[in-house]
């Protein structure tokens, strides 16, 4: 495999690098790929493609499906920012 010298470029508040695509096919590489970055003591970044990791089931396939089964259709990245305002009470609910 060919050695390239590639910039490092500012992307947001992190820094990245651009991938050449005869590279990325070399390993089989895409978009939304899954890698491990690893650093050493020689300065060395070590760039590893891991497997990807089986789709999230997209619905419910049993008919009384577990707690496990319906949280596993949340993104993992989700996450409640705010209380969510119900409403009054309705009933003899103990708040």
């Amino acid at each position: 495999m060919n050695v390239k010298t590639m910039r490092v470029n500012r992307w947001g508040n992190s820094l990245g690098v651009r991938f050449p695509n005869e590279f990325a096919s070399f390993i089989g590489l895409s978009e939304k790929s899954i890698v491990e970055i690893r650093a050493n003591k020689k300065q060395q970044l070590i760039i590893t493609k891991l497997e990807e990791k089986p789709e999230k089931p997209q619905a419910i396939k049993s008919a009384n499906p577990t707690i496990k089964e319906l949280f596993e259709l949340y993104p993992e990245d989700f996450i409640q920012e705010e209380e969510i305002d119900w409403g009054e009470a309705v009933g003899e609910e103990v708040w």
